[in-house]
């Protein structure tokens, strides 16, 4: 049994001072630009928060008996309707800004529960002094969980900045729900964290040492993640499965999130985190994020986790697949890639060394890991730090066979490190969410190694459908336009309602947007009018829920005399158009109302629908509802 001094090599105790999303467009905000004529950012009034209880924060990991959260949260409740200030610019584009101001934090990060982005809109959050710029966030970061996360400000004051043009006023959406504070600097470095807070004898992935490793840097990445509790760092590995499929797995440590509840859609997968060369840089690099995942499988015994990526990798990426050895033999050589205290990408290296660790082991969270679970490896170059946790173990032959969970690591004497072994996470478990196996080899083929592969190249694909009435009459001549802000297509449905788009690229996030313009008299009558004053009046309902949204055409989300007589001006041309309904609205076909005698709740598609396009999408169809026609008797060929 080993005694208390063990450390539990958890996530860092910091945060990054640049982060970038996805898919992250250029440009710098508007605030920014002098031509502009703006409101300086001093004079902007203040949303303060109270100070900080870093003491409280202390005590609660005190309690839990780690120390490895380094954010906790904050509620808010801010959207651009109750909070910040607007600015109509002189192009008749809108400017809306927040500045926050948090005391006695580190830093700030900033969660949205409500996050979508217009086409041609963007977001930045910055520093007061512009110094760090996060952004720009553009309509392709818009998820269907709508939930998103911007990351983290140094200091305590921050701007928070979106911008929409003229022609979409109104469409965006931001709601936070949570700040983040950062409360705990680094011991080593007060009042830092993240990008360049690791220890002087870690070396960069990009130096020598690195040279055998060029394949397997491209599949290790840091793991920010988003928990009900706070925010925290660990790193991972991506890792290729027998379909050799490109499925985006990444294996880590269990331990990293253990005794907190996760949110992982909101976590944060960030590769190619590295400096160009051997040297520290003196500017924070970039790197490629993808966001959002599904735990597949854990178990605390060898402390693994297999996460899948929820967002497609981007083609261009040029990531690798890790392979893997679930042999029993020990590894002779070898190294680990990993971001000691959230820092860029490092590399440590061992020869010879190893053992299987025969006892169990004490960590000092009150968990004990069975005997022969872990690797016992001794470095001869480099060190580990919090933050490093989860990195992969590559062996002699470039295979991972574990995954790091904890040990001694101080660069100067003891460099002893415990790794949680493949072999026995991989069937060890009793389930499919205890264990690998089921996952990395779904067909159970696989012999004891897989060695690993580049990014498969993503292609083209398509995107198919039908779209018709309630009635199932073909609706002719909608227009269809799909765009990821590089790409961009469009295309019309035909006589008999069908339309496709061709060699589309593969592993990108598209919008799709459909309209079509019409003669707003089009099958308007007033037998419409006598059906929904039926309904009105109590006498008879109408049939469906559809029906009921024809009916609706002042957009109240309920039925009144008042969309009667929008439908009679129309009748008789006194309106040309409803003001507040286009002439067709679009559902996807597959629509599910929870209340269909009040279906208004379920939106029809105002903005456009988001597609994460892995392979040809065949059968997308659409239900199209005329307008004020409810006895589906518009022309739906014109």
């Amino acid at each position: 049994m080993l005694n208390k001094k063990w450390v539990l090599l958890t996530f860092i105790l910091g945060l990054s001072c640049n982060i970038y999303s996805q898919k992250r467009a250029d440009g710098s905000p508007v605030a920014f630009t002098a031509s502009e004529k703006v409101k300086a950012v001093v004079q902007l009034q203040v949303q303060q928060f109270k100070a900080y209880k870093t003491e409280k924060a202390l005590l609660e990991d005190t309690e839990r008996g780690v120390n490895n959260r380094f954010a906790a949260p904050i509620s808010a409740n801010m959207d651009m309707s109750n909070t910040g200030e607007w600015e109509t610019l002189p192009d008749g584009s809108r400017l809306w800004r927040l500045r926050l101001y948090v005391p006695e934090v580190q830093g700030i990060g900033i969660l949205y529960d409500d996050f979508f982005l217009p086409v041609g809109s963007s977001l930045f959050v910055y520093s007061e002094d512009g110094k760090q710029v996060l952004g720009a966030y553009t309509f392709q970061n818009n998820r269907p969980s709508r939930q998103f996360f911007t990351g983290f400000i140094a200091g305590q004051r921050a701007i928070i900045e979106y911008h929409e043009p003229a022609e979409v006023l109104g469409q965006g959406s931001l709601h936070i729900s949570r700040i983040d504070g950062a409360y705990r600097p680094l011991p080593q470095v007060a009042n830092s964290f993240g990008f360049g807070t690791a220890m002087a004898c870690h070396k960069n992935v990009n130096c020598p040492e690195g040279d055998d490793w060029e394949n397997q840097k491209n599949g290790s990445c840091r793991i920010i993640m988003v928990l009900e509790e706070g925010t925290g760092y660990c790193s991972g590995s991506l890792v290729n499965n027998t379909e050799r499929d490109g499925k985006p797995y990444i294996l880590g440590a269990f331990h990293c999130d253990d005794g907190y509840t996760p949110i992982h859609d909101l976590w944060r997968f960030d590769f190619h985190y590295e400096s160009p060369d051997c040297d520290n840089p003196s500017e924070e690099p970039d790197f490629n994020s993808l966001l959002g995942c599904t735990l597949r499988a854990a178990r605390l015994e060898s402390d693994f986790q297999l996460y899948e990526i929820t967002e497609s990798i981007p083609a261009s990426w040029d990531l690798y697949f890790n392979g893997w050895n679930k042999g029993n033999g020990l590894p002779l050589s070898g190294a680990i890639l990993h971001h000691p205290s959230g820092d860029i990408k490092k590399i440590a290296s061992y020869e010879g060394g190893t053992a299987i660790q025969a006892t169990s082991i004490d960590w000092n969270n009150n968990v004990t890991t069975p005997a022969n679970h872990h690797f016992r490896v001794n470095y001869d170059d480099g060190s580990f730090e919090p933050g490093s946790s989860g990195s992969g173990l590559f062996d002699h032959n470039d295979l991972i066979v574990g995954q790091l969970h904890g040990g001694f690591g101080d660069c100067e004497s003891d460099n002893t490190v415990y790794f949680g072994r493949f072999r026995l996470s991989w069937d060890a478990g009793s389930d499919p969410a205890t264990r690998l196996k089921d996952w990395l080899d779904p067909n159970g083929i696989a012999g004891d190694t897989l060695h690993g592969m580049s990014q498969p190249s993503a292609g083209n694909g398509s995107i198919s459908g039908w779209i018709h009435n309630e009635a199932g009459m073909p609706i002719a001549n909608v227009q269809l336009t799909l765009s990821d802000g590089n790409f961009s297509a469009s295309t019309q449905s035909d006589i008999n309602g069908n339309y496709q788009f061709e060699e589309v690229p593969l592993g990108m996030v598209y919008e799709l947007s459909l309209s079509k313009d019409d003669d707003a008299q089009n099958g308007l009558s007033n037998l419409d009018l006598i059906r929904i004053s039926r309904q009105v009046l109590g006498i008879e309902a109408l049939t469906s829920p559809i029906k009921m949204i024809s009916a609706d055409v002042n957009d109240s989300s309920g039925l009144s005399t008042l969309d009667q007589i929008s439908i009679q001006k129309v009748v008789l041309g006194i309106d040309t158009a409803f003001s507040n309904r286009p002439d067709w609205i679009f559902f996807e076909e597959e629509v599910v109302f929870p209340n269909p005698s009040n279906p208004f709740a379920v939106g029809y598609l105002e903005t456009p629908l988001l597609i994460n396009l892995d392979t040809d999408l065949i059968g997308l169809d659409f239900i199209g509802i005329k307008s004020g026609d409810i006895d589906d008797s518009a022309e739906p060929g014109n």
